[in-house]
C-alpha cells in the first residue's frame, strides 16, 4: 500500500513513520510514505494557503486551488508508474497501481469504523488530505466529487473536533495498516478483537492479564491460570458477552 499525504505540516509525521511497526511494515516494503505540501502551489512570495471567509466567517481557511493541485500532481505520478507498469508486464493481469482513493479529513456523516478499515486495507494507493484552521474552501470537495467521485470521500473520526486533519489521519493509517497482512506478526492479534465485522462491530474484548500475579490486591483469575483451555474460553465468551451489554 502506497500512503500519499497532502499536508502544510509534513513534519508532525516524521516520528511516525519512523517509528514502531509502521517503520518495520516500511523496511518489509509492505507500506511506503509520500507527502505532499499545498504550500509548494501557492505563487506568492510567502506561500500563502489560507485566507478570511466570505461572509464575514471567523478564522482562516484553507484555499482550495493549491490543495487541488496537490492532489492532482500525486494522481499525474500514478499515472505516469501505471503506465510504466503496464508495458513491462502487459501479460499479466492484477490490481492496478492507478487505483487510489482520495480521503479529506474533515466533519462529515460518514465516520470511521473499524468496517471501513477493513474496505480500505486492501487499496493500493490512499491520498489523506489534512485540512487546517477552519477546514478548506468548498470547492475543493466539489472538484472532487465532480472528477473523483468513486474515489473520493469525506471521513470523520467521530463528532469532535481537532487542530487539523494530520493526527486523525495516523489514527486511521495505523488502523487500515494493521489489518495488511505481516504488519503485524501474530496472525491471531487480528482475528480475535474488539469490533470484529463477524460479529457486527458488537463486541468488546474480554479482560486480559500478565505478570505479576497480583497488584495492589489485585489478583489474576485462578480460572486463568488453571491451563484449562475449555473453562478459560467459555470464561472469555461470558465476560465479552457482558461487556456488550455494558456490564462488568
Amino acid at each position: 500500500m502506497n500512503i500519499h499525504i497532502v499536508s502544510i505540516f509534513p513534519d508532525i509525521f516524521k516520528s511516525f513513520i519512523e517509528t514502531s511497526l509502521i517503520k518495520k511494515a516500511q523496511e518489509k516494503k509492505i507500506i511506503s510514505f509520500s507527502f505532499v505540501n499545498p504550500r509548494t502551489f501557492c505563487p506568492d512570495r510567502h506561500q500563502t494557503v489560507d485566507d478570511s471567509i466570505y461572509g464575514w466567517g471567523a478564522g482562516l481557511l484553507m484555499k482550495a486551488k493549491p490543495a487541488i493541485e496537490a492532489v492532482e500532481t500525486i494522481v499525474k505520478s500514478l499515472k505516469i508508474k501505471s503506465q510504466r507498469s503496464k508495458k513491462k508486464t502487459w501479460w499479466l493481469d492484477g490490481p492496478s497501481t492507478f487505483d487510489f482513493k482520495i480521503i479529506l479529513l474533515s466533519p462529515s456523516k460518514d465516520i470511521f469504523t473499524q468496517k471501513v478499515a477493513h474496505s480500505l486495507n486492501k487499496e493500493k494507493n490512499i491520498i489523506f488530505v489534512c485540512t487546517r484552521y477552519e477546514g478548506i474552501d468548498y470547492r475543493f470537495e466539489q472538484y472532487m466529487k465532480k472528477k473523483y467521485k468513486k474515489s473520493f470521500q469525506k471521513i470523520s473520526l467521530w463528532q469532535f473536533i481537532t487542530l487539523g486533519g494530520e493526527v486523525p489521519a495516523m489514527m486511521m493509517i495505523e488502523a487500515i495498516t494493521r489489518l495488511i497482512p505481516w504488519v503485524i506478526k501474530e496472525e491471531a492479534s487480528r482475528q480475535d478483537e474488539s469490533y470484529s465485522i463477524e460479529k457486527n462491530m458488537n463486541n468488546l474484548e474480554y479482560p486480559q492479564y500478565t505478570k505479576p500475579e497480583e497488584i495492589l490486591g489485585m489478583k489474576v483469575p485462578k480460572i486463568l491460570l488453571s491451563g484449562h483451555h475449555k473453562n478459560i474460553k467459555e470464561r472469555r465468551t461470558t465476560k465479552t458477552k457482558i461487556l456488550r451489554k455494558g456490564g462488568k
